[in-house]
């Protein structure tokens, strides 16, 4: 069977909140929802394979894009957001990688950090998450801090996901989002004294911060 080669453009503005400002408790996660172009993978087709291609030479991006390989030869290439140029008035925030890949074991459910510039560092930092579960759609889940760790949790119908600044207190902001939706079910702070969960966080925050 020839492979089939779906590029995925995302052509929506994603606005970064300033990392910072600490989120507030209980408020839901900005979540963006993205459709994909062409085919699908089968319902019975799983990941076999993935990769991130290495930057086009002279693109200025970190990495490439990200290709996910299907049993059925099903190819699903998720593109880097098209670079924009900032002005005096207008200060982009422009993406320049994806890292921190991770299958889930249902191996239908796949999903990656998002690099963009940040003001506060030299360095790109991770500021989205996002999950595709091979559907028509992607979820672009931000908190609005840098996304430090995260882990497919429950099979993968749920993604664990610790956030918090770049520099100074280690807090951390630790959540749990249904995977159909982003939607946040659960969430735990860290400890300020102790900057790391206390004895009674539950299960699914200790896993997470277990596996950074």
């Amino acid at each position: 069977m020839k492979t089939e080669a779906v590029v995925q453009r995302i052509c929506f503005g994603l606005l970064l909140t300033s990392l910072c400002a600490q989120a507030t408790e209980g408020a839901q996660p900005a979540v963006k929802v993205t459709e994909t172009k062409g085919n699908v993978p089968g319902e019975s087709a799983r990941i076999i394979k993935y990769y991130v291609g290495e930057p086009s030479p002279g693109s200025g991006y970190e990495t490439g894009n990200l290709h996910i390989i299907y049993g059925d030869k099903t190819e699903i290439v998720q593109a880097l957001r098209p670079k924009k140029k900032s002005t005096e008035k207008n200060i982009v925030s422009n993406q320049e990688g994806i890292t921190d890949v991770k299958v889930a074991p249902d191996k239908r459910t796949i999903g990656w950090a998002e690099n963009f510039d940040n003001c506060g560092t030299s360095y790109s930092i991770p500021l989205v998450l996002a999950i595709y579960a091979s559907a028509k759609t992607i979820l672009h889940i931000q908190q609005g801090q840098m996304l430090w760790y995260w882990t497919f949790r429950d099979g993968g119908k749920h993604v664990a996901a610790a956030w918090g600044t770049t520099h100074g207190p280690q807090i951390g902001d630790y959540q749990l989002y249904d995977v159909k939706t982003g939607h946040m079910v659960a969430e735990v702070f860290g400890d300020p004294a102790t900057q790391s969960l206390s004895a009674n966080a539950p299960d699914w925050a200790e896993e997470t911060e277990h596996r950074k």
